[in-house]
């Protein structure tokens, strides 16, 4: 018996599903109950397993391309079986109208639509004019209006957020974005089979402009091939314009997503190369270019001073902390602790154990005991897999000239205070002086970055791939605080700022590590003494 593939619910919440892997090759004898494909949502993966058996007669999907749920995969047939009757069907399970609607149309309505649409060419044509009319007097940059009309945004339906209100670059972004969207609405309400919309979209055909020949009207892989060739014969004329012209700039066909991303990563995303539909830049291109070594866009409106290339290990840093950003979902959480104690048995320390002993490290005692009651935070994340790790392994923010390192304090939770302190000092000075090691900066399982020394008050610090949590360190302040018996006090408080990956930890464990860290922030006096007696 011959079927249609669909692609299955797998969630109340999920609006598509990708098609991951082809498990049969098209024209391959499929069995029942076995799967065929590999299919991933937004939050699962599944496998599609055949009904019955028989051969995998026509897919629609390709490896990479998704569809809604209820969408159609394939045709399952006998190999000799008549499957056209299936595949009209396919090619209007898009359709949203319904069939009745199009049964009634007649000539008069016909006519009336076709001369309501020729008085609408009519006023959008008039429309467009007023509109450049219009727009050489709307407030933008002079980089706004160029991404305007490589974007092909009327800048007088775009609401300016800049300053007195002129249109800013991301305005126009936004504006685009929102248009791309109804763009893709719209022609998602075409009747198409699922090959002739891919097809379109590989020859940047627009499928509302196109009459379609096949079952009830629906377009056909015929009339796409068919409306490409017609727009292709006019190119030639248009290719002999731009010829005469010969002072028209290089038009960059990308995606506003794609040119923030360049702006961000520092590419000029004119000598990017598209590997899109029709040439389109997409963000794995920016971001192949960035790790090419994309050179800077420069400045089109203001004098550059000086160029400064970054070099290798900044660009390192640069590449780490932006995919960190772009990939984790960074949360921040703050809490403040009483710093007299902390203060004073680092003070005790120091002039009893013979070593030079900071803040610093009985700070690091502190973060070590709280991972220990938490140790999801002593983690990583790496290719899937949440990796809790024994040894605490604790990185230290260190700025040295070419940028921002963290050297590791290995093994933290088996040392003494003396070795800790010893340890701490000797990775630390290899940084600044620029004698350290690759293994002196790998391995790590937590970082703690200590702006405080700068003055810092608050801060939401990067996390360290492939680390799932950071801390942040702010500066100390005096602060008056009441007291028990109903008075006040002036005490010194310190505050921490705590980063984490949301895909791994909650945010009420974050705070449950916090309470840790800060009680034992204010009573250091156990860690230190078990610490200095070890």
């Amino acid at each position: 018996m011959a079927y249609i593939v669909k692609m299955p619910k797998l969630g109340l919440e999920m609006s598509s599903g990708e098609l991951s892997t082809w498990l049969v090759e098209e024209g391959g004898d499929v069995t029942e109950g076995e799967p065929i494909a590999e299919i991933e949502s937004e939050k699962t993966t599944a496998e599609i397993t055949a009904k019955e058996d028989g051969v995998l007669r026509r897919v629609y999907l390709s490896e990479g391309d998704s569809t809604e749920p209820g969408g159609v995969v394939a045709i399952v047939a006998g190999a000799d079986e008549d499957i056209s009757s299936l595949e009209a069907d396919a090619g209007g399970a898009a359709d949203t109208g319904g069939e009745d609607d199009a049964d009634e149309a007649d000539g008069s309505e016909t006519t009336t639509a076709e001369a309501s649409s020729s008085s609408q060419s009519g006023a959008t044509a008039q429309k467009s004019t007023e509109s450049k009319a219009d727009a050489s007097d709307v407030r933008a940059s002079p980089r706004a209006k160029q991404l305007a009309d490589d974007l092909g945004v009327d800048l007088t339906t775009v609401e300016g957020t800049g300053f007195q209100g002129s249109i800013t670059e991301d305005d126009v972004e936004e504006a685009a974005e929102s248009a791309e969207s109804a763009a893709e609405s719209a022609s998602s309400d075409v009747q198409a089979s699922p090959r002739a919309k891919q097809l379109a979209g590989d020859l940047g055909v627009d499928l509302t402009t196109v009459e379609g020949t096949g079952y009830q009207g629906a377009i056909t892989e015929s009339d796409v091939e068919a409306a490409a060739e017609s727009a292709s014969s006019e190119a030639p004329a248009a290719a002999e314009t731009a010829d005469e012209v010969g002072t028209a700039d290089k038009r960059v066909f990308a995606p506003p997503s794609a040119r923030r991303l360049a702006r961000e990563l520092g590419v000029d995303i004119s000598n990017v190369s598209g590997s899109g539909k029709n040439g389109r830049i997409t963000e794995s291109d920016v971001r192949a270019a960035a790790e090419a070594g994309g050179e800077p866009t420069p400045a089109e409106t203001e004098p550059v001073e000086m160029e400064r290339p970054l070099s290798g290990m900044r660009r390192t840093i640069a590449d780490r902390l932006g995919q960190s950003y772009r990939e984790s979902v960074h949360v921040t959480v703050n809490r403040s602790a009483d710093a007299e104690e902390l203060l004073a048995a680092a003070n005790a320390a120091d002039d009893a154990l013979g070593v030079d002993v900071s803040i610093s490290d009985v700070l690091i005692l502190a973060v070590s005991a709280a991972l220990d009651e938490y140790p999801a935070f002593n983690a990583t994340f790496e290719d899937g897999v949440h990796k809790l790790h024994e040894s605490h392994n604790i990185c230290m923010a260190v700025d040295i000239e070419e940028g921002l390192i963290a050297p590791v304090v290995r093994d933290v939770d088996s040392l003494s205070l003396t070795e800790l302190a010893e340890t701490r000092s000797a990775v630390t000075q290899r940084a600044l002086s620029g004698d350290y090691t690759m293994d002196d900066l790998t391995g790590g399982t937590f970082t703690i970055s200590n702006l405080g020394v700068l003055g810092v008050e608050s801060f939401d610090p990067v996390i360290n791939p492939p680390q799932v949590a950071i801390l942040g360190v702010n500066t100390i302040r005096k602060q008056v605080v009441p007291t028990d018996d109903g008075d006040v006090a002036v005490r010194r408080v310190i505050s921490f700022s705590l980063s984490f990956d949301h895909r791994i930890v909650d945010g009420a464990d974050a705070a449950r590590y916090l309470g840790s860290l800060v009680e034992h922030v204010e009573n250091p006096w156990p860690l230190v003494i078990a610490a200095g007696g070890q």
